[in-house]
């Protein structure tokens, strides 16, 4: 039988009844094989980081422990039988045995290695897990139920830009582990694997859709549904633009360019694994099912919709450098953003005019104060000898795009867009637009990011 991916975030996944509403939408959904991969319960993988924080010796770890025991009794009293409840508890109190073990050698050593918080963090997803594969085995509709742990098939190496699958060693582990005639549901880790070396690690916040996507791709999947607690991508955020409509479908790229943005139902990361195999993604809503949500695909059918959403990303710092001693001057950006790569900041938007003159670009407003030392030091010659006359930082910016396949070689979209935007007063501080035409982004004050939106999303 083909393969459907099902993913269920910590939201959908909170307490008892959330995971019994998980099992109805499984049992609801059409015949076929179903992977179902899961996140940590809602804010446990952070209670499980602030464990490690919490080996500084300024807090005890005794108080945040019996927190998770207490949470997960409750859980698994509600959901599983006497028998099952001691099974699962048992194997829970091990883990939690296991975790003090680590926090006290991470308290002696002074520091936490990269497999130690690796091996703390990636608890949750394992809880997860077995809870509700225990209760999807008492579903008599349901052949087989396997719980799958990827630290025994998902082989990763590090990258530069993240996490790489090993793809060849994962499909021999993953073939041993599902047998060729199988017939139900695999529930399946979220977030952990296991690098070459065989130790445990993770693909990082976010790492449970990108085990999707993965677990997509490896299975040939026909589609994979991204449980979330929207019901599907919304052409702005609901909370700023109340006017705001889930978009029914749209291309990867669209999405990518939203979530980047903003738009945080899917990290654009993730999803690169299906569509490389040509696998729709479907972002849905947990708590409410029979919305038809989001399709993510290739190529979507073509829409007379140019714009498929707007989007704003809040707290960011505009840096200008400026100076008449770089026009002409070759390899100014290379030294520029060299320098930024080797101090580890992200650039979120570049502009640069034609005149060669000046520079701009947009970095997290947490690294304004990092960036203007570090271009600073990286060009103090030119400064010195007023090559360049001035490194201007302003800080309480936002990033305000539009983004739409339907844009490109349309003339008139980015005029009517900075025509709302002047329309509205709003003072437009830098501008960015791809070869692509599909993103058309606009650098103005935080504090009009809202009234910004609101304008764009009716015009």
């Amino acid at each position: 039988m083909g393969w459907t991916v099902h993913k269920f975030g910590g939201t959908s996944l909170a307490d008892a009844e959330c995971f019994r509403r998980v099992v109805d939408i499984l049992l609801s959904q059409p015949l076929g094989n179903k992977a179902v991969v899961v996140s940590a319960i809602g804010g446990v993988t952070d209670s499980l980081f602030g464990l490690l924080e919490s080996t500084s010796g300024k807090k005890s770890i005794k108080g945040s422990l019996a927190g998770l025991r207490k949470r997960y009794k409750g859980i698994a009293a509600d959901l599983l039988s006497p028998k099952e409840r001691a099974n699962f508890l048992k194997q829970f109190e091990s883990d939690l045995e296991d975790i003090t073990n680590v926090l006290k050698t991470i308290s002696s050593a002074k520091t936490a290695s990269r497999h130690s918080r690796d091996k703390i963090s990636g608890f949750g997803e394992l809880w997860s897990a077995r809870l509700l594969s225990s209760l999807l085995r008492n579903c008599e509709d349901l052949e087989q139920v396997i719980c799958l742990d990827t630290r025994d098939v998902l082989v990763v190496e590090a990258g530069e830009m993240g996490p790489i699958v090993l793809w060849d060693r994962t499909r021999i582990h993953l073939n041993k582990a599902i047998p060729d005639d199988f017939a139900g549901v695999v529930v399946i880790t979220g977030y952990i694997a296991r690098n070459l070396e065989g130790l445990q690690t993770t693909l990082g916040r976010n790492g449970s859709d990108y085990s999707a996507s993965i677990f997509g791709a490896l299975l040939s999947a026909d589609a994979v549904h991204i449980w979330t607690d929207v019901d599907g991508v919304m052409s702005a955020d609901p909370r700023q633009v109340p006017e705001a409509t889930v978009i029914d479908e749209i291309s990867c790229n669209e999405a990518m360019e939203l979530a980047y943005f903003g738009a945080r139902v899917i990290h654009p990361q993730t999803m690169a694994p299906a569509i490389a195999h040509g696998i729709p993604i479907r972002i849905r809503g947990t708590f409410n099912p029979e919305h038809p949500g989001t399709w993510i695909t290739e190529s979507p059918a073509r829409s007379e919709t140019l714009i498929k959403g707007v989007s704003g990303v809040g707290n960011v710092a505009l840096v200008n450098l400026e100076g008449a001693g770089m026009i002409g001057v070759p390899g100014t950006a290379d030294r520029l953003f060299g320098a930024l790569r080797d101090a580890g900041v992200s650039v979120m938007l570049i502009s640069q005019g034609s005149s060669e003159h000046s520079i701009c670009f947009v970095v997290p407003e947490g690294s304004a104060d990092l960036v203007k030392t570090i271009v600073e030091q990286a060009f103090r010659v030119e400064l010195s000898e007023a090559q360049i006359q001035n490194v201007e930082v302003t800080k309480g910016c936002g990033v305000l795009a539009i983004v739409g396949d339907g844009m490109a070689g349309l003339p008139g979209v980015a005029g009517q867009f900075f025509r709302t935007l002047g329309s509205a007063a709003i003072n437009v501080r830098a501008i960015a637009q791809g070869a692509s035409e599909r993103n058309i982004s606009a650098v103005i004050a935080a504090k009009d990011m809202t009234r910004a939106l609101r304008a764009v999303h009716a015009s």
